[in-house]
């Protein structure tokens, strides 16, 4: 391309500004959201590649979850020769101390092969001997910081809730974001949790299926294959098996695990269907920058087709004209390039928050990143100007001065390009209205129990401290009643799986004190047994499962006699993803443990009390912190993901109609254009301005009409399949249809009527003259 030609082309630019700053601000906006999400795509497509033996391990689960049994482990290493080494996983949280400091902590729960299967770097220490003993305690770096400043910290000694020692062992850097691993402070060795627990027989007791297991296979073996040894392994030692509860093994490569739809424990996990939607959204977001680029140009060609024209008549080719017309049409791109990468960094902070990720794009902007996405524009730019560069170079230069361009072009990119773009804003407006109302209906539905100024703390009171701590909340203002619980239902209670009636049952177990039952304002119908210690409440879903045709005075479950003192209406105890399970209720036997304490509180002066609350637990725990959490904020965190999804599809939709709206706008310049003539006729002839605009108005409302037609059946099918994820979903209603419909025409009728009211008063003389 010539100085002579660029020099042209820039003076096009800055004659035309409202061409120039729309086209500009379309890609700008576009490659912006293309950066930030195609980042956070690469890092979640990426969780894991660092693991050096990520192609031997293998995560061991079945069609339903991923816990087994602690001796699961040391079964399978005995009787599969293919294992390696083997690792139990689990995560909990705690109080360390040192010294007089104490603090609350996350650990995870592994054993001593841990570093040997999963790579982590040492700062301090080695993974050969990090967990080799019992009482070993690995720290995070930060951790470390916190614990013990600038000295060292190998060697010393910290206290697990007070009572079990530990010795740190090793300092790894801190958890890493392509991590599957769940943020931690610490690692623990596994064999430790029997202690935590005061329970001798836990590793080599069958019954708590509550643990992670992962396999390592020897190098050049087949661990899969033995697939169908594990599962006979299973029907002979494994409970669940035995019970034909679960019937099958999975042996899930560690790659898999992030985006696996069985939850698992100290992991973090993702949706692919979530990640696979983003690579759509990058993918449409670059179509319609596109499709808005042509239509820009389009309409702008009308006032250098000339210039092509006489170009060509002076002996240029088209080829050389296609060339020119691509290069300016790069020139664009790269310098929306340039202004996207700066307010990339400014919306770091919100989609950082959006999509609780951490971008860090100083950090990706390498050589090789900045080339990728330099060759990435430059087609992007190729593709753009391509389409428009061989529309306005194709005719004959006689045709061209004759106005030939204007009446091919009309039909084609009038019709269809605009169209597709008001096919994806509606779509998009009714995914987001049905999104938005899922999200609000679960974050406002009814749960069936109390959850206003509820708050739980987490438990390490002695049952001998119970009845003096409850007392002395009592007399703090605001604190209206306290409950000692071993389950809730923001917690889902404990699970007991038995066989009743030759049948496998599941039910959700909630050991609870009196106050527990007015606190929660559950209904209950009683049955008219008289009070046992050994009563039960037993929930509605339950009646159904055991298939009671009539309430029988008392039940035995696991060899155990329960008279049922009533009947408790349903309640959620998971979020409404999952439908309402089987459950029951008991009074905790006198000296029970309650791992959680709640609170009822009362009046104004909410976070007064809460303050005072936490110092009375911290006076009856000498100087233990506490972390509080209210039941109306835990439940609406199960729907995080939801309301992410729902901002997500919230702020595509807008960037989406923004693009429209500015190739609309352009589209319907270049079609007044294209519709001059005929307008100085019609109003020569004594139509009004009125009837001009409905005329020109009437092709635009066709659109999206058209496009309405279209997106209706898509996006009823995505959003039908979307809820089926739900046990507890709204209807999709016809009037959310109809409301996309009407703000789509509203937003077309609207970006039109400013250009259709001026072509509509322009004087006939004067529109005449340009024909």
């Amino acid at each position: 391309m010539s100085i002579r030609n660029l020099r042209i082309f820039f003076t096009h630019l800055y004659k035309n500004k409202l061409y120039t700053a729309v086209t500009v601000l379309g890609f700008t906006i576009s490659l912006t959201f293309v950066i930030l999400l195609s980042i956070y795509i690469n890092n979640e497509l990426s969780i894991n590649k660092s693991q050096i033996n990520k192609d031997r391990i293998y995560r061991l689960r079945n069609e339903k979850f991923a816990q087994v049994s602690p001796p699961i482990g040391g079964l399978l290493q005995n009787e599969i020769p293919e294992i390696e080494s083997y690792t139990r996983t689990y995560s909990s949280g705690a109080v360390l101390s040192v010294n007089s400091n104490k603090v609350l902590f996350n650990y995870m729960l592994a054993d001593s092969a841990f570093f040997k299967m999963f790579s982590f770097k040492f700062i301090e220490g080695n993974s050969e001997n990090a967990l080799k003993t019992k009482k070993s305690i690995v720290l995070t770096k930060a951790f470390a910081r916190k614990l013990f400043g600038d000295k060292p910290a190998m060697g010393k000694q910290v206290f697990i809730n007070l009572e079990h020692p530990c010795t740190v062992t090793g300092i790894i850097e801190d958890i890493s974001k392509t991590s599957m691993f769940d943020k931690f402070d610490a690692i623990i060795n596994f064999k430790t949790l029997a202690d935590f627990w005061g329970s001798p027989d836990l590793m080599s007791n069958y019954g708590n299926c509550s643990f992670g297991l992962y396999l390592m296979e020897k190098k050049n073996a087949n661990l899969p294959a033995k697939k169908s040894q594990i599962l006979q392994l299973f029907k002979n030692h494994f409970w669940i098996y035995k019970n034909e509860m679960v019937k099958d093994v999975i042996l899930e490569p560690v790659d898999d695990v992030y985006f696996s739809n069985v939850a698992g424990m100290a992991i973090r996990q993702n949706s692919k269907t979530f990640v696979l939607v983003l690579i759509v959204i990058v993918v449409m977001i670059l179509i319609l920058s596109i499709i808005n680029y042509i239509n820009l140009t389009i309409a702008q060609a009308g006032m250098r087709v000339k210039e092509t024209a006489i170009k060509k008549l002076m002996g240029s080719s088209r080829k050389s004209l296609i060339i020119q017309h691509t290069i300016e049409s790069v020139l664009l791109c790269y310098i929306a390039f340039l202004f996207a990468i700066a307010l990339s960094f400014i919306a770091e902070p919100l989609f950082n928050n959006l999509l609780n990720t951490q971008l860090n794009l100083a950090e990706r902007f390498t050589g090789n990143m900045i080339i990728t996405i330099v060759l990435l524009v430059g087609i992007i730019g190729v593709i753009s100007g391509v389409a428009p560069a061989s529309a306005v170079t194709r005719l004959k230069a006689v045709e061209v001065l004759k106005g030939g361009f204007r009446r091919k072009t009309k039909a084609v990119y009038s019709k269809i390009l605009i169209g597709f773009q008001y096919v994806v804003v509606i779509a998009l407006l009714i995914s987001a209205i049905v999104i938005f109302k899922q999200t609000k209906f679960m974050q406002t539905y009814n749960p069936g129990f109390n959850t206003k100024n509820i708050l739980s703390l987490d438990n390490l009171l002695s049952p001998d401290q119970y009845a003096g701590f409850k007392n002395k909340l009592k007399n703090i203002p605001g604190v209206k009643n306290v409950s000692f619980v071993a389950g809730n239902p923001t917690d889902g209670g404990n699970n007991n799986t038995f066989i009743f009636d030759n049948k496998n049952v599941s039910f959700q177990v909630f050991k609870v004190d009196s106050a527990f039952f007015d606190m929660m304002n559950l209904k209950i119908q009683p049955t008219g047994a008289a009070y046992s210690k050994d009563g039960i409440w037993i929930n509605q879903t339950a009646v159904k499962a055991l298939e009671f045709d009539t309430i029988p005075q008392s039940v035995d479950f696991m060899g155990n006699r329960y008279t049922i003192l009533g009947i408790v209406n349903d309640f959620n105890f998971k979020s409404l993803h999952d439908k309402i399970g089987p459950a029951y209720i008991k009074l905790m036997p006198s000296g029970g443990y309650a791992w959680s304490i709640l609170v009822q509180l009362e009046g104004k002066n909410l976070i007064e009390t809460v303050d005072k609350i936490k110092s009375a637990y911290s006076e009856f725990t000498d100087g233990i912190p506490v972390e509080v959490n209210f039941f109306d904020e835990t439940i609406k965190s199960w729907y995080d993901k939801e309301k992410q999804t729902s901002k997500l599809v919230g702020y595509f939709t807008f960037l989406t109609i923004v693009i429209s709206v500015m190739g609309i706008f352009a589209m319907s310049i270049f079609y007044n254009q294209q519709k001059t003539k005929e307008i100085g006729i019609r109003k020569v002839n004594g139509a009004t301005a009125w009837e001009i605009i409905k005329m020109l108005n009437k092709d635009f409302v066709k659109w999206v009409a058209v496009a309405f037609i279209i997106a209706a059946p898509i996006a009823y099918y995505a959003m039908n399949r979307w809820l089926e994820n739900f046990a507890y979903k709204i209807s999709l209603s016809w009037w959310i249809f109809a409301l996309a419909g009407l703000v789509a025409l509203l937003i077309a009728l609207l970006t039109v009527s400013l250009q259709t009211y001026r072509a509509a008063n322009k004087n006939p003389v004067e529109a005449l003259r340009y024909e």
